[in-house]
């Protein structure tokens, strides 16, 4: 008959490799994930968004798409508080806040789309790089009302409409004031066609960086409220294995002949 240490000890050394392939599979988990996030910007997880539906359900977002915005010639301006999308692009590098201001008009201007918020008036090319940024300081009044097109359709001029007057540039630098407003074709929101439906979900569909989610995963808040808790246990278990092993290891050289 086993003698009672011998019995504890094939215990231990059996719950001791159960326990220890749980938590090989959550300390390699962590390992990968912590690697990960200590080289976040080699790897440019920040600047990797992650769009999955299924995912983004998981975290409870869903699409904002506008209902109104701007449709050009060649293309469309749509805008959400989170996000501008230009011809199907979301605009990046705006120098403005998370939440963006309200749109008070956009228009296809000779080579370049202009868009404008109340203090802000921004530049783009066709392919959509920003060229220029007037901020309240640079423009003819501090707030802008409307936007608008004035001359041919090859050559207009830029419009603001604001409290103090409407003004015209022809470049966006240099501005004078409009003594008559008579043939500006004022450019206001309107309903967006359903032909962009396609295009407009894929644009305003949330999206995540993929740092925010191997974090998440890394602290275990991936998995809800019980996610942290779950880890914890992980590292609980981790802890154990740790002790017993020790206690296996003294135990077993104990045994061993002293040469």
């Amino acid at each position: 008959m086993k003698s009672l240490r011998s019995r504890i000890m094939h215990f231990v050394r059996r719950w001791h490799a159960r326990v220890g392939v749980i938590a090989a599979i959550f300390f390699l988990f962590l390992a990968i994930s912590g690697v990960a996030l200590n080289h976040t910007d080699a790897l440019h997880l920040a600047k990797t968004p992650v769009q999955a539906s299924w995912l983004m359900r998981w975290y409870g977002l869903k699409p904002e798409i506008p209902a109104n915005g701007y449709v050009f010639k060649d293309g469309y301006f749509a805008a959400s508080d989170e996000r501008w999308v230009l011809n199907g692009s979301e605009l990046q590098d705006l120098g403005l806040p998370e939440s963006k201001p309200e749109i008070v008009g956009a228009a296809a201007w000779a080579d370049m789309y202009a868009i404008a918020s109340s203090e802000h008036l921004f530049l783009y090319t066709k392919d959509g790089k920003q060229v220029d940024h007037l901020f309240a300081a640079s423009l003819p009044a501090p707030l802008i009302e409307r936007l608008g097109l004035l001359g041919s359709t090859t050559a207009p001029q830029l419009v603001l409409k604001t409290a103090i007057g409407d003004f015209a540039s022809a470049d966006g630098l240099s501005w004078q004031k409009l003594n008559a407003a008579d043939g500006v074709a004022w450019l206001d929101k309107e309903a967006l066609p359903q032909s962009l439906s396609a295009s407009l979900t894929k644009s305003f569909s949330p999206s995540l960086p993929l740092e925010r989610i191997v974090l998440d995963l890394h602290s275990g808040r991936f998995m809800g409220s019980y996610g942290p808790l779950v880890m914890d246990i992980a590292a609980l278990l981790l802890m154990v294995l740790s002790i017993s092993g020790v206690w296996i290891y003294i135990r077993t050289s104990r045994k061993r002949p002293k040469h």
